[in-house]
């Protein structure tokens, strides 16, 4: 069977029972056939294709065979199924055979359609993730505080979520980010663009965290009132150490100490977009020694697992890892960030050298 998507890409496969061709340029030479006998047509037809114009191998290895190719077009009109059946064994079956092939080509085009659709929505998403997530070379230099971030979009499975992260330069230290759109979709991983846009712009003349998790709601409430979003807002002053945090229905950030102990910050708040009033700022203080880590729910969890099991398992390997802020992040990945549902974002910072 050859699928060729909008792109005309070829997405090709074979019978269970049957190996693979050692030549891959067989396929690419069948995709061509297939693609040409599908262009300009809509519905199904077919067409018997002699031995010496079909690559040799597809069938089986080395041997040359007539073809009969069964082309359906799916409702797009760009996306296209070809099967590939030798000419000797539908001539045992008969005609009725052909109607079986026409059938089972267009169930497949009905198929395939929607599951190309996906697979495009899926890559404009992720593109927009990795487009607008800041790498970490560029994440902005400040003075007296060092930085580090992980992003691990979800399996190939499922969806693109709208999780992000945002380290921003405030006229009073340095205000760091984690939330997670609700919802896996192209629309989530958009709305999650114009929630850093928003956030970047409030930051000019803003660096409350209160204040600006008020903004963001009252920003999602009109533009997006059908989306919900969690943030997590830490505002540092690297003289001082002092951090003020705003919970918006997100994972509290875990303070590490030096020589082990990890607790979660008691901040608590509503969602973005539901307009509910907000509490007043947690206030902690940090030494030289602390990290300060924040997650999204991806890391961790698991569906079957209680929540609450879950972030103890989280505060336990933090509080069991390296002090080195790379170190960290790479071992609760290595830890927890397999073959997870949903996308992982994470930010750990420590004070450093003013």
């Amino acid at each position: 069977m050859c699928i060729r998507d909008r792109d005309g890409e070829p997405h090709q496969g074979t019978a269970r029972s049957r190996p693979a061709p050692a030549d891959d340029g067989a396929h690419q030479a069948a995709a061509r056939l297939a693609a040409r006998l599908a262009e300009g047509r809509t519905g199904v037809h077919s067409t018997v294709v002699p031995a010496p114009l079909w690559p040799a191998g597809i069938f089986r290895p080395g041997v040359e065979e007539d073809a009969l190719l069964t082309v359906a077009t799916a409702q797009d009109g760009r996306t296209a199924v070809c099967l590939a059946t030798p000419v000797r064994r539908a001539a045992i079956t008969g005609p009725a055979d052909d109607g079986l092939l026409a059938r089972l080509a267009q169930a497949a085009a009905l198929a395939a359609e929607p599951l190309l659709r996906y697979q495009v929505e899926r890559h404009v998403a992720l593109t927009l993730q990795h487009s607008f997530l800041p790498r970490p070379h560029k994440l902005p230099h400040v003075p007296g505080v060092d930085i580090e971030v992980r992003y691990v979009p979800a399996s190939r499975q499922t969806e693109i979520g709208g999780d992000f992260y945002a380290a921003l330069r405030t006229g009073d230290g340095v205000l760091t980010a984690v939330g997670d759109v609700v919802g896996h979709s192209l629309d989530a991983a958009t709305v999650m663009v114009e929630i850093r846009h928003a956030l970047r712009a409030y930051c000019v003349d803003e660096s409350d965290p209160v204040v600006l998790a008020a903004r963001l709601d009252r920003m999602l409430q009109r533009y997006h009132p059908d989306i919900t979003a969690t943030v997590c807002l830490a505002l540092v002053d690297p003289g001082s150490g002092r951090v003020k945090i705003a919970n918006a229905g997100h994972i509290p950030p875990l303070i590490l100490r030096d020589g082990g102990g990890a607790q979660y910050v008691d901040a608590c708040g509503p969602l973005l977009g539901l307009g509910l009033e907000r509490p007043p700022p947690t206030e902690h203080h940090l030494t030289p020694t602390d990290r300060l880590l924040m997650v999204t729910d991806g890391l961790i969890e698991t569906r079957g697992i209680p929540l609450e099991t879950s972030l103890e398992q989280l505060r336990t390997a933090a509080a069991d890892a390296p002090t080195a802020l790379d170190t960290l992040c790479d071992v609760l990945l290595g830890c927890f960030g397999h073959d997870r549902e949903d996308d992982i974002a994470m930010l750990a910072l420590r004070l450093g050298p003013v």
